[in-house]
């Protein structure tokens, strides 16, 4: 089993086995851009998981705050919390640093450090582009509630 498999079964905490289709794209977004390799689609799965993590954040904040009107939803999905907006690579990073993601990536040349922003938030990104395309927007919504979702303060 490939680091990046192992990653994902704890990640998704549901139990199930992942096929081998599954398996194939969390790969690929464990792919970093660096390999050169034509099973690199981490950027494009970065891509889609940016605004998949959009949709379900600014979801969140409509249903779980129906008194706040634009110019507050706007705040706290894509604005200011803290240091960084949830929106933002540096909250994405944040996460991702948590969670150690970098360790289980196929980085070809790894010359930054883990706690480079910009790869930790590309990988969080792909990470959820991923999940998306192979169980769907509910699925993973669930699991951006338990990583995400459940852990935002607001003041």
């Amino acid at each position: 089993m490939s680091k990046a498999t192992e990653f994902m079964k704890t990640f998704l905490d549901d139990g199930s086995d992942l096929n081998p289709e599954e398996i194939e794209l969390y790969e690929k977004a464990f792919t970093h851009s660096s390999n050169n390799n034509l099973n690199n689609n981490h950027q494009r799965l970065a891509f889609l998981g940016d605004s998949v993590l959009r949709l379900i954040i600014r979801e969140h904040f409509y249903e779980k705050y129906p008194e706040w009107d634009k110019g507050m939803l706007t705040k706290y999905s894509a604005g200011n919390i803290g240091e960084t907006g949830i929106e933002q690579n540096g909250y994405y990073a944040q996460l991702a640093i948590k969670l150690k993601i970098v360790d289980f990536m196929d980085i070809e040349n790894p010359t930054f450090e883990t706690t480079n922003e910009t790869v930790n938030s590309e990988a969080f990104e792909a990470l959820f582009g991923a999940i998306y395309l192979n169980r769907g927007l509910e699925e993973t919504k669930r699991i951006a509630r338990k990583h995400i979702l459940d852990n935002i303060e607001i003041p």
